[in-house]
């Protein structure tokens, strides 16, 4: 396997145990308010996800990338089925070759352009994919439903394979 391959490889497995989850659970554990995590919820994790891989799919096109400048669509916030479906769209078009890409982002009331490649961009969203999914696994611990997740669901691979090394799975 090629090594841009497995990357595509990682994204897939990462986002098909989302889409997993997602169809086990209803529309009102999708949206209901998770104190722990500020009132956010599983849906508003999960609709953070797919806006910034849609965000990497609609900038290999145009060649610059803005992760601010997201729609916010909250028919993914609200509706597991269409967060599932969008998910299934994106794994169908994001097997991209590599390509050089602009990144804007503000931080504050600077404006940096940094220059960036598709292929580090999408290593970025399957950590960032990962980091909303640990803070979704926060969210099925305390409405008590934990036993549907998968046991390394919101854990980095890397983080995976050293507890395997150590015995800690």
């Amino acid at each position: 396997m090629k090594r841009h391959e497995s990357v595509y490889a990682i994204l897939q497995e990462i986002l098909t145990e989302q889409q997993n989850l997602l169809r086990k659970i209803s529309a009102k554990m999708y949206t209901q308010n998770i104190p722990s995590l500020d009132g956010s919820t599983i849906g508003g994790h999960t609709r953070h996800i797919i806006e910034f891989l849609e965000i990497l799919l609609n900038s290999y096109h145009t060649n610059q990338i803005n992760y601010d400048e997201r729609q916010r669509n909250l028919e993914l916030e609200k509706n597991p089925e269409k967060a599932v479906k969008t998910i299934s769209e994106i794994l169908s078009g994001i097997n991209l070759p590599n390509k050089n890409l602009i990144m804007h982002q503000t931080v504050g009331n600077i404006s940096l352009e940094i220059p960036t490649n598709f292929f580090r961009e999408l290593l970025y969203n399957i950590e960032h994919c990962i980091h909303h999914q640990a803070l979704i696994k926060v969210a099925f611990n305390e409405i008590k439903m934990s036993h549907l997740l998968n046991k390394n669901f919101g854990i980095a691979p890397s983080t995976v394979q050293y507890r395997e090394t150590q015995n800690l799975n």
